[in-house]
Order: structure tokens, then sequence, then C-alpha cells
């Protein structure tokens, strides 16, 4: 089974994400987990099932990390050091670097992701973890332009077998508003519906017959 659709965007580039609530935690019963799209970052309910998506992932992350080779820059108050870029995500990166940052470390970073293309700035940045030569860097506070551009190169380096997608462009004029129809929420709502209107008419089974033209 392919991941599932996004609502918004319409790609199938999603990953599970953390149940919030105790609705969430509820509908994982009947196979409706939260997802977060990996192409828009819109995060949505879909129903899912099979071993893929009975646990989430086991690095806990809601962003997909891919494998990438790309000259990095770590700045902080004491510290200016180069390093490579080993995993990127649209949340953080995994780089080798001979600097020593404490966890919790907080930094300015220098991208150069694309030849060609000036480096991708990012304000602020928290290192998550530390381990001989590697650091684990989280971002903070991004440029939205800047996160564009790092958006469009992440999804550029997905497995191209894996990410399969629909057209960017609406085949038909009213494809956006379809799109409700992939939402989980209308079809609980629909069900919703459905079950008051039985109930109702179980209730005072007169309703019915007089809606249809019979005497009351």
């Amino acid at each position: 089974m392919g991941d599932p659709r996004c609502p918004h965007c319409g790609r199938r580039r999603a990953r599970r994400c953390h149940r919030v609530g105790g609705l969430e935690r509820a509908l994982a019963g009947v196979y409706v987990y939260p997802f977060r799209c990996q192409v828009c970052g819109r995060r949505f309910r879909a129903l899912a099932w099979g071993k893929r998506y009975v646990r989430r992932p086991t690095d806990h992350r809601e962003w997909e990390r891919v494998a990438i080779r790309a000259p990095v820059e770590l700045r902080s108050s004491h510290v200016s050091a180069p390093g490579e870029v080993t995993e990127l995500s649209v949340e953080g990166f995994t780089a080798k670097t001979a600097a020593r940052l404490d966890v919790g470390a907080t930094v300015s970073v220098t991208l150069d992701l694309v030849t060609g293309e000036p480096p991708i700035e990012v304000e602020e940045a928290v290192v998550r973890s530390a381990h001989d030569d590697a650091l684990g860097v989280q971002f903070v506070r991004l440029h939205p332009e800047e996160l564009r551009r790092l958006r469009r190169v992440v999804v550029g380096l997905f497995p191209s077998a894996h990410d399969a997608t629909v057209p960017t462009a609406p085949a038909l004029p009213d494809e956006r508003k379809l799109r409700i129809l992939y939402s989980v929420d209308f079809w609980l709502v629909a069900l919703a519906v459905v079950l008051v209107a039985l109930a109702w008419l179980r209730l005072f089974p007169w309703f019915g017959r007089c809606v249809y033209g019979i005497n009351c």
C-alpha cells in the first residue's frame, strides 16, 4: 500500500507523526493515523493499515531525512567550523564536523546545497545530538524564502521509485474542490450524519412516512 494522498497538495509522500489528543488515539483503533506531508508540510489524518503503519518510524521524526553530501558551516558565539551534511530534511540535518558543540547549543548555519545557487542561510538552529565527529541539528528559525528553497532541494532528493505523485497542476478545474473527499474528517462527519438520520427514523418512524407523502 502506498503512502496516503495529502488533501492539500495531492502528493503521496507522507510520514506518520505523533498522535495528539484523545480523538487521534481513539481513531488509531480503526487504523486512522496522523501524517505529515513531506512536500507541503500539511498535517492530516488518513485511513491506513499494514505493518508499516502499525508503529511510527523508529527514529520518531515527522520529517524524512535523505542522504546527501554537501558543504555546511556552523557558527556559534565561540565556534565557526566547516563540515559536510550527510542527511537532510526540512526539519534538520546530520553533519560530520570537527567542531565540538554541546547538545542544546544554538548555532547559525550556511548550507551550500546546489552548485551555482546561493547557500541557504539558517538564522537559528539547535544541536540535538553529538556523537564523535557527527552532529544532529534541528532548524528553529528560517526565512520563508529559504525554507521554500530547502523544501525544493529535499523533495528533489526523494527516491523517484517511492515518490508516486499527481501533477502539480489540476487536470480538472474543480479538482481542488474534490480533494475534500480524501479527508478522513469529511467521511467521519458524513458517517455521523447517516447514523443520526437512521436513529431518528428508528425512533420516529412516522417522520419517514410523512416525508414520502403518506398520511401521518
